[in-house]
């Protein structure tokens, strides 16, 4: 659970805020009303009355609440101080004051925190009552914590381990050997404490007196989380063998072990309704037993209960039948049923059990169980009163829509699922509409991205001949440099020879007409020198300047490629969010597809159930009846509403065999009458 809250009557709600020291259950009975469950809880605050005087605070699940019993009386039936109900969601004013309940705000002084036994800690229902437990002992770290009476499966004994680590119980109890084993494998310091409702089972003497003698006991059970819904045929074979050893005339005792009035809880009674005439007896003796151990004391006089042997799908009512020295064998159709059949000792087929009908010995469990009550006894009545405090915020006004236990049935919760299945069709069609159109855009981003694609690879092959362009450019500048620099050599050269052929002639002018003649050849090779000088500058010049066009044309394809880069880049990551998108979208209606086919399954199986009910024999033999009522509320007799009293007549007078003409006057009469 996400969220967890807590919801109790005013009374409780005293109870929890005072100062007096408090003792918090928690376990397998959250008011659902199984026999095994009820008698644990029931055996662990009886134990707790008798060491301790401590508030007994215990804890139900919300949606446990009835619509004929109210809260106050849950708490007045099981006999402790404060009951509180946890819940996921909060309550709306309107059911809080229907339900008579108040949000617990906080909670005072709780000196011990006990998780008592059954058979919860496993894959389906462990995670819950854990989130509970844990949840109270974060806020309340200085309670005493204990564990008691536990079955842990194997596959869910690391989350068990985990839970210990981390809590430190000063005792940890489970009630079977493969537990034990199950959770001492991960290092916890577990003790075999047999099973939390063994006192309860053995003080049943006072309502019941079971014998062995002429009969059959039998608890049937096929609600799902039993596996037995799949294993009808084999049951049925079972049930046949029953009746061919006590004899179909012999009664047989019926044991109703669950008070629950949801529809997928099938225990006996319902299961008897589901085989039909595959139940081999015509009548039995049926006992409801959770309703003996909560009635109040001395309602009911003490029953005698026969039978030779037991025939059960309830762990609790095998055990109660062995400790009375009763033969009987457990079904188990699953893992969770086979740990329960070895820890009381049932092994092997229906069949071979019949043949010997083998007692199961108890006596060293309850040894183990006398000796494991001291420690418990010990390390409760070592609890010192401590002084601490837990407080939750208060929620506003909740939105929940509030359904008492077994609520809402079938046909409404059928109509609830045909309406969600209508939305999400609809919705289903226009996620493929969006999907469509999600598609044609992916497609056309993809044209456009190829087009992008082609045109940077167009650009990328003239870079590269523009690229080859400016190296030969480059190459020729560089030639060109070489040679202007030999040039200013020469040049440089010729100016240091001039100079020293003026400072000859100043100094030698009688050498005049002969250097004159040599002046001016000098002086023509000036000439030329310069004129080749002008014209290689000329040409450097040409060349720097196609050097510059190069250098901007070269920079000039650089920022297109890296504009061009940049898009792709950009459509890029585009494309690959329209992809994400679409194979979300795609991932939804897949999702929105199998959970359209699981919803027809649903439909499917509904309908098939529906249409065994309107073809079951009871439901033509009461149609009279439905008849009648719908009379009685509508005045008339047909769903459709278009037959009334006068036409019920016309119908009946029709079929009569009378004359017609007696029918005439019958039908002119009716028609006066019906006129006034």
């Amino acid at each position: 659970m996400s969220k967890i809250l807590f919801y109790a009557d005013a009374e409780s709600i005293e109870v929890l805020r005072s100062g007096r020291s408090k003792a918090v259950m928690l376990g397998s009975d959250f008011g659902y009303g199984n026999f095994g469950d009820v008698l644990q809880h029931v055996g662990t605050a009886s134990r707790l009355r008798e060491t301790t005087s401590r508030d007994l605070v215990s804890i139900f699940a919300l949606e446990a609440i009835s619509r004929f019993v109210s809260a106050a009386a849950l708490r007045q039936v099981y006999k402790v101080d404060a009951l509180a109900f946890v819940a996921s969601e909060p309550l709306s004013r309107e059911d809080l004051a229907r339900l008579g309940l108040q949000q617990v705000l906080v909670v005072r002084n709780v000196s011990l925190i006990h998780l008592y036994g059954g058979g919860f800690l496993n894959e389906m229902w462990g995670d819950f009552s854990l989130q509970i437990a844990e949840l109270l002992l974060q806020r309340l770290p200085s309670a005493v914590y204990v564990i008691s009476g536990q079955q842990v499966s194997s596959g869910y004994s690391p989350r068990v381990a985990e839970h210990i680590e981390k809590f430190k119980p000063l005792l940890v109890g489970v009630r079977d050997r493969d537990s034990l084993r199950n959770v001492q494998e991960h290092g916890v310091a577990a003790v075999f404490s047999f099973d939390d409702a063994v006192e309860q089972l053995l003080s049943l003497s006072r309502l019941f007196r079971v014998e062995r003698g002429a009969g059959a006991f039998i608890h049937l059970n096929s609600s799902g989380y039993t596996g037995n819904d799949s294993a009808l045929s084999e049951m049925t074979q079972h049930l046949a063998l029953v009746a061919d050893r006590v004899g179909q005339a012999e009664l047989p005792v019926l044991f109703q072990a669950f008070q629950d009035g949801r529809e997928e809880v099938v225990d006996s009674i319902e299961t008897v309704k589901r085989l039909e005439r595959a139940f081999p007896f015509a009548g039995t003796q049926t006992e409801l037993l959770v309703e003996a151990i909560l009635a109040p004391q001395n309602k009911w006089s003490q029953r005698v209960l026969r039978g030779e042997f037991g025939y059960s799908c309830s762990y609790h009512i095998t055990m109660w039948l062995q400790l009375n020295g009763v033969p009987c064998w457990l079904r188990g159709s699953n893992g969770y049923y086979d740990q329960k059949r070895r820890s009381l000792g049932v092994q092997g087929s229906f069949e071979t059990f019949l043949e010997t009908l083998p007692k199961v010995d108890h006596g060293a469990n309850l040894e183990a169980r006398s000796a494991w009550l001291h420690r418990l006894d010990a390390v409760v009545g070592g609890a010192g009163d401590l002084q601490n405090r837990a407080e939750w915020e208060a929620v506003s006004d909740g939105s929940r829509e509030f359904y008492f236990k077994g609520e809402p049935r079938l046909e409404t919760r059928l109509g609830t699922m045909w309406c969600e299945v209508r939305k999400q069709q609809e919705e289903r069609g226009r996620l493929l509409e969006d999907l469509e159109r999600l598609k044609s855009e992916a497609r056309a981003e993809y044209e456009r991205r190829s087009a992008l694609e082609d045109a940077f690879g167009r650009n990328s092959q003239e870079l590269e001949i523009a690229q080859m362009e400016c190296a030969s450019l480059k190459e020729k500048a560089g030639s060109a440099e070489a040679q202007r620099d030999a040039i200013e050599k020469e040049l440089h050269a010729a100016r240091i020879e001039r100079e020293a052929l003026i400072s000859n002639a100043e100094a030698a002018v009688v050498q005049r007409e002969v250097m004159e003649y040599e002046l001016a050849a000098a002086q023509a090779a000036q000439v030329e020198a310069q004129a080749t000088l002008i014209r290689l500058f000329d040409e450097s010049q040409s060349v720097s300047a196609r050097i510059a066009s190069v250098q901007f044309v070269h920079e000039y394809v650089k920022d297109q490629q890296a504009i061009l880069e940049s898009r792709l880049l950009a459509c890029s990551e585009q494309l690959t969010a329209v992809g994400h998108e679409a194979r979300r979208y795609r991932q939804e209606a897949e999702a929105e597809h199998d959970a359209r086919i699981s919803l027809s399954i649903r439909e499917y199986e509904a309908n098939n159930k529906l249409g065994d009910v309107l073809a079951s024999r009871s439901w033509r033999w009461t149609r009279p009846l439905r008849a009648f009522n719908r009379f009685v509320a509508t005045r008339r007799f047909d769903a459709k509403g278009d037959v009334g009293l006068f036409e019920a007549v016309r119908l009946v007078g029709s079929r009569l065999p009378i004359p017609r003409s007696w029918k005439s006057q019958l039908g002119n009469w009716l028609r006066r009458m019906r006129r006034r």
